[in-house]
């Protein structure tokens, strides 16, 4: 293993950890906690929306995908067929997928939600005690989906992570 390739392996393991331990930490700890704390909680997605909580783990989710990608090429000898039937290549061909499933999940069912909930947040500031009412309705329906869409990708990463962790051992 060259230094190249264990530079790729420390990022890939790293941000993939990273990744992986946010989103869990999100859907198991914060997300009830939000949800705890009732119209609140808007502002509490306000301020993670605004200090780029989704977007860094977006940016850690795609490092860690592009590095176990060159990882793969590499392993596979440039995609090489045989190799994805080996015991170790299903393993990780397995995790990849699931990574890659929970990824499209998060962009294109989480973001859009995430950016409701954030601005329902912001709303809050200005809203009269009748709206604060409305907005609590919205916000509580909106987070509904998130702890569905975000419990089926959090599943989807743990997936990942097993198979991979334990691909070597298959």
């Amino acid at each position: 293993m060259g230094g190249g390739f264990l530079v790729l392996r420390i990022l890939h393991i790293g941000l993939g950890v990273f990744w992986a331990g946010g989103v869990l930490f999100m859907n198991f700890i914060v997300g009830p906690a939000i949800a705890a704390t009732g119209p609140d909680g808007a502002k509490v997605m306000a301020e993670l929306h605004r200090r780029r909580y989704f977007d860094i783990m977006i940016g850690a989710a795609l490092v860690t995908m592009l590095t176990g990608l060159d990882m793969l090429r590499r392993d596979s000898g440039g995609f090489s067929a045989p190799w994805f039937h080996t015991s170790f290549g299903i393993g990780i061909s397995t995790g990849m997928i699931a990574a890659l499933i929970a990824f499209l999940i998060a962009v294109i069912a989480i973001r859009p939600i995430l950016n409701k909930m954030a601005a329902f947040g912001a709303s809050l500031a200005q809203a009269t005690a009748e709206e604060r009412t409305a907005i609590g309705v919205q916000f509580n329906a909106a987070r509904g989906r998130l702890i569905a869409f975000g419990s089926v990708g959090a599943l989807f990463l743990v997936i990942a992570v097993v198979a991979m962790a334990g691909a070597r051992y298959l």
